[in-house]
């Protein structure tokens, strides 16, 4: 890659996997959106259209998988 070259890569926001095409991750295999946040991060979204899920650090310390509502509408979704 010619070092004048810029690649934007994606990260999972439930399995921060870093992937070059966001549509071959299995992750969002039967959502029927993605939302992408303005790190690149992208996240499934439920049927409601607000709800995301996300990895989150928990109360016990621990990281766990959970269900969020998107605060803001500035956001880019992918059908």
């Amino acid at each position: 890659m010619d070092l004048d070259e810029i690649k934007v890569v994606y990260t999972c926001g439930p399995c921060e996997v870093i992937v070059d095409e966001i549509m071959d991750h299995p992750r969002i295999e039967g959502y029927g959106h993605i939302y992408i946040d303005n790190n690149h991060y992208f996240y499934p979204v439920l049927d409601d259209g607000k709800t995301i899920i996300r990895r989150s650090q928990l109360d016990n310390h621990m990281e766990g998988v959970v269900e969020d509502e998107l605060e803001t509408n500035e956001n880019r979704y992918m059908p």
